[in-house]
């Protein structure tokens, strides 16, 4: 992370990497493929962690008061703002986001099942709304780090839940 934060991923090297954490390059290898492979081993801890740290209990949204998804997604980002932001802001990885969506939209569709109990079909796919909820989670996120996070986790969790709620009641989906 450090290294990430000093020169582009294409830019350094195991070499780089060993040289950083004081490890000899076999040992690298006996614990990674390349600097791809260790990028991608970081960033499923991250995943790991958000997933332990997010309340994921609740079984749908209320639409009353931020999930506690959203909550635990912010608090989550607030803890780790040094990955995300180097993950995220300026040039940022696009692999990286675009695992982290597919993660959140993974999560949202297992709650928006959970939520849209109607035997009818959606007037939107829940595939797609999830998406949509991805992408809204990953840009507010990115705007939030940017501006050194001028809000708190609460109230960020709170605001993309209207944001959601606007684009989309969930009556719109029965």
């Amino acid at each position: 992370m450090a290294l990430l934060a000093e020169q582009e991923l294409e830019e350094i090297t195991v070499t780089d990497i060993c040289e950083r954490a004081m490890v000899h390059r076999t040992t690298f290898y006996k614990h990674y493929e390349d600097k791809y492979d260790l990028l991608l081993k970081g960033m499923r801890e991250i995943y790991d962690a958000l997933a332990a740290e997010a309340d994921l209990s609740q079984d749908a949204f209320s639409l009353n008061q931020p999930a506690p998804v959203f909550i635990g997604f912010f608090e989550h980002v607030e803890k780790h703002q040094r990955f995300y932001r180097l993950m995220l802001c300026g040039d940022g990885i696009g692999k990286f986001q675009g695992l982290l969506r597919a993660y959140l939209a993974e999560l949202c569709l297992v709650k928006l099942q959970k939520a849209v109990r109607s035997p009818a079909e959606p007037a939107i796919p829940l595939p797609i709304l999830a998406q949509f909820c991805a992408g809204t989670a990953i840009s507010t996120v990115i705007w939030w780090l940017e501006n050194d996070q001028p809000y708190s986790s609460e109230q960020m969790a709170s605001y993309v839940q209207k944001l959601l709620q606007s684009g989309c009641t969930l009556k719109e989906l029965a």
